[in-house]
C-alpha cells in the first residue's frame, strides 16, 4: 500500500469521525481518537514524495477536498469546546456569587451618618 492511499485511508477515517454527532457522554473519547488519528496523518504527510501515478494524483485530490470539510468540522468543534469551556466558567462565577454573596461588594466610599 503506498504512502498516499494509507494518507486517504486514514483522512476518510478521520472525516467519518468529525461527521458524527458528538454526545456529551463519548465527547473525551472521540476527541483521544481524533488526536491519535491527525497525528498517524501528520506523520504520513511528510512521507509522500513525487513522482505520483495517475490513481495517486487521484487520491490526492480527494485528500485536499476531504481537507477543507475536515477543517470546517474541526473548527465546528473547536468552538463548541470553547462555548463549554465558558460556560462552565459563567456557572462557577455564579455559584460563587451563590455562596458568598456578599464578596463582590466594595467597601470604598462608606458614609457613615452619626448624630450625637
Amino acid at each position: 500500500m503506498s504512502v498516499v492511499q494509507e494518507c486517504l485511508i486514514v483522512t476518510k477515517q478521520l472525516l467519518d469521525l468529525v461527521q458524527r454527532p458528538i454526545d456529551e457522554t463519548e465527547r473525551e473519547e472521540i476527541l483521544d481518537e481524533i488526536e491519535r488519528l491527525l497525528e498517524k496523518r501528520e506523520d504520513l504527510l511528510p512521507k509522500i514524495q513525487p513522482p505520483f501515478t495517475v490513481e495517486e494524483e487521484r487520491m490526492g485530490k480527494q485528500i485536499m477536498a476531504w481537507n477543507r470539510l475536515l477543517d470546517g468540522h474541526l473548527k465546528k468543534i473547536r468552538l463548541q469546546i470553547q462555548a463549554d469551556m465558558q460556560e462552565v466558567k459563567k456557572k462557577k462565577t455564579s455559584v460563587q456569587k451563590y455562596v458568598n454573596p456578599y464578596k463582590s461588594l466594595q467597601s470604598d466610599g462608606v458614609f457613615y451618618d452619626r448624630r450625637n
